[in-house]
């Protein structure tokens, strides 16, 4: 089922593609998911400001945070439908500030149902939890967040027109002193998508999102009218362009409405031999956020290179620049900030040691401004990870 993220949401969601007969990588991917397998996993982060505090005029607090953990996989295929599980457990071990230490928990099952010639519908569920950060916080608070989903997509895709259409319902929980945040969403989206090989499938789409802040009692709608186009334009470069309309309206006339154009656009080439590039875009509406607002119109840019030293050995490079205009009630919750800017540079290095296991190094810098100068951060953070496969 093709995703359409018009909305983006704290939750992530499950964007693949599932194939009818196993005929590409992402057929043969699934297969290999089928049977039980097993990672154990070691992150050691180092964070040379874990509060997320101004360094310009504090000196921030380094950590280093300690994470095991431990993810399963099961897959089970019935006749021509499967079930796929993931659980992944993991604990946060802060060195220093152990009272930053939180468990973490990750996990989502779906199941694929083929009916007719091409028609596919995949129900899922997934639940997360997990250290809110403090770029979203912006006080030496501590809060566990909470996250849940559950829906259906559907698609029949073959060659000429097909229908999609899909239904989720997102929460989003929080501690109690952050309970303004709590959220839940529900998401309807259904579209005809026309598939021709020598163009490529073009879907064009209407989508509906119902935001309810449930303890301010305020609520965010969102409809989108979007057109999708995806395409392999060579053997070795691939466009995908969704581009929409955004109406977006709320219970708060201090929150107001927003109309614009929405978009997110990739293209990506390998025309350098062993070198993936991918230049992306996004302007989009984010929901979920810790930051007292009614809703953020988020654009993105971002570009990145992934080159394969050898059939051992990756490395990547990206950098990325982020802006998010806020738009809030201070009468339900004060906040100076309207506007702020966002940077990330990094790098990351992953080698595979055998079958079973491999070395990750990742490496990132980051930096904050806002239009009032209120909660400006930056810092580097650098990641050495080692997992181990059954």
């Amino acid at each position: 089922m093709t995703a359409f993220p018009s909305v983006l949401h704290a939750q992530e969601d499950d964007a693949s593609t599932v194939e009818k007969r196993p005929k590409d990588q992402t057929e043969e991917k699934r297969l290999k998911e089928y049977g039980l397998n097993l990672t154990a996993g070691l992150d050691l982060l180092y964070d040379d400001n874990v509060y997320r505090v101004d360094d310009r005029v504090e000196n921030p607090t380094d950590d280093l945070i300690v994470t095991p953990s431990l993810e399963a996989t099961y897959g089970m295929p019935i006749g021509r439908h499967d079930v796929l599980l993931r659980g992944k457990i993991g604990y946060d071990r802060f060195i220093s500030e152990g009272q930053r230490s939180k468990l973490r928990l990750d996990s989502e099952a779906k199941a694929n149902i083929r009916f007719g010639a091409t028609c596919l519908v995949t129900p899922h569920a997934a639940y997360r939890q997990q250290r809110a950060d403090y770029g979203d916080i912006n006080s030496a608070t501590e809060n566990l967040q909470k996250f849940s989903t559950i829906g259906a997509d559907f698609t029949c895709e073959r060659p000429g027109f097909f229908p999609v259409a899909s239904y989720a319902r997102d929460t989003t929980r929080n501690a109690s002193q952050f309970d303004y945040a709590d959220q839940t969403s529900n998401t309807f989206m259904g579209g005809i998508g026309y598939n021709k090989p020598s163009l490529g499938t073009l879907t064009a789409y209407y989508e509906r999102v119902n935001s309810k802040r449930d303890t301010l009692g305020i609520e965010n709608r969102i409809n989108s009218y979007g057109l999708r186009f995806q395409r392999n334009v060579s053997p070795i470069t691939q466009i995908d362009a969704d581009v929409r309309w955004l109406d977006v309206s709320s219970d708060s006339a201090a929150v107001g409405d927003y109309s614009g154009l929405g978009w997110k656009v990739s293209l990506s080439t390998t025309a350098i031999p062993r070198l993936k590039l991918t230049a992306t875009t996004e302007r989009a509406i984010i929901n979920d956020s810790l930051i007292a607002s009614g809703f953020a119109i988020d654009t993105t840019y971002r570009v990145q290179g992934e080159f394969s030293i050898s059939e051992l050995t990756s490395a990547g490079l990206y950098a990325e620049w982020d802006r998010r205009k806020f738009r809030q009630d201070a009468a339900l919750r004060p906040y100076s900030i309207t506007a702020d800017r966002n940077r990330r540079f990094g790098g990351i290095l992953t080698r595979k040691l055998s079958d079973r296991f491999d070395l990750t190094l990742d490496a990132q810098y980051y930096i904050r401004r806002t239009d009032t100068s209120v909660s400006n951060y930056s810092g580097t953070q650098v990641t050495l990870g080692a997992a181990l496969h059954f």
